[in-house]
């Protein structure tokens, strides 16, 4: 079964999980271990600028692709055929090159595209849908990010998890399971989209009901590996040490500059992407409009500017003049 393209995933009771990725040519390899908490926090931390970035040229290109039908007495608007295949060649190309910087996400772009564009049937719907299907795709992987962010950000608040509305989607979801019987029965999912691998990974993580902490030295999520109360996280810093390590020996002005960045940082953060959220969609010109590619590209500079403070190459005023927004 493994011999059609995808991520195959089984998960122990002690939440490992165990990957296996089967590429478009034919190729299955092994992926390195993880667990559903660590493949969660590190999904909430990922810089979609790269899909941003796509997302915006498809956009662009497809805008451009639309023309007006002069033979039809209702004016209807069609879409360039020309320009179509112009965007889904500019598509793959950019598809391959993901590939060659995250197999894993590229793969599952790529399998999720070839899910959601139906076969041509000639018409001029058909075109106007695809694309529409093309951008859909590309931003669904960075909407689960910001809704998994806002997850993350309740269970540490202590805020009930509205899972009948905001989070509904994180309540029923089909998947795809391959059942093998050897000595016993395996059980191992395929995914052939990020999205659901996402939601079968959040599924489990809600049901754990994990203690989500920010650390008081990067201000980062982490799962304290106890139920003691932990401030700090196992992250590398600096100099091979770990917050857990680093922080305590700061000294004391040190840690309230360091907490004025970080708490800087995370409230700013939420400020961006919830301005974003109130864009409603990627064409909205309003005077306060945040394009996925303006928030992933502020994001960017700001978590250099985080970086470097809590290495010591800034100070915490250059920090903040970085970070803070108006």
């Amino acid at each position: 079964m493994q011999n059609i393209c995808g991520l195959y995933v089984s998960v122990s009771d002690d939440g490992t999980i165990k990957r296996n990725l089967t590429v478009k040519s034919g190729e299955t390899i092994k992926v390195e271990r993880t667990t559903v908490n660590d493949e969660i926090i590190a999904f909430s931390e990922l810089n979609f600028k790269y899909y941003a970035e796509l997302l915006e040229h498809i956009e662009n290109m497809c805008e451009d692709s639309y023309v007006e039908i002069t033979d039809s007495d209702l004016g209807e608007a069609g879409i360039d055929i020309d320009a179509y295949s112009e965007i889904l060649k500019t598509v793959h190309k950019l598809i391959a090159a993901l590939e060659e910087s995250n197999l894993l996400h590229g793969t599952l772009l790529r399998t999720l595209l070839e899910d959601q564009i139906p076969p041509d049937d000639g018409s001029a719907m058909y075109l106007i849908n695809s694309e529409a299907k093309i951008t859909d795709c590309l931003s669904s992987v960075m909407k689960l990010q910001f809704l998994i962010s806002d997850i993350l950000y309740d269970l540490r608040s202590g805020t009930p998890l509205d899972m009948e509305n905001k989070y509904s989607i994180f309540k029923s979801t089909a998947f795809t399971q391959i059942q093998t019987l050897g000595e016993k029965v395996t059980v191992q999912y395929r995914f052939r989209s990020l999205i659901d691998y996402y939601i079968f990974l959040m599924m489990r993580f809600i049901a754990n009901q994990p203690s989500v902490n920010l650390c008081q030295c990067c201000g980062k999520y982490f799962i304290p590996k106890t139920k003691r109360t932990t401030l700090y996280c196992d992250r590398i810093i600096r100099d091979n040490k770990t917050c857990k390590q680093i922080a305590p020996a700061l000294k004391h002005k040190r840690d309230v500059a360091r907490d004025s960045v970080i708490q800087t940082f995370d409230r700013t953060k939420r400020k961006m992407y919830k301005r974003f959220e109130r864009t409603n969609d990627f064409s909205n010109a309003t005077a306060n409009s945040l394009t996925l590619t303006q928030y992933y590209d502020w994001l960017s500079k700001v978590e250099q500017a985080r970086k470097a403070y809590l290495a010591g190459k800034i100070s915490a005023e250059e920090a903040l003049e970085i970070i803070i927004v108006e």
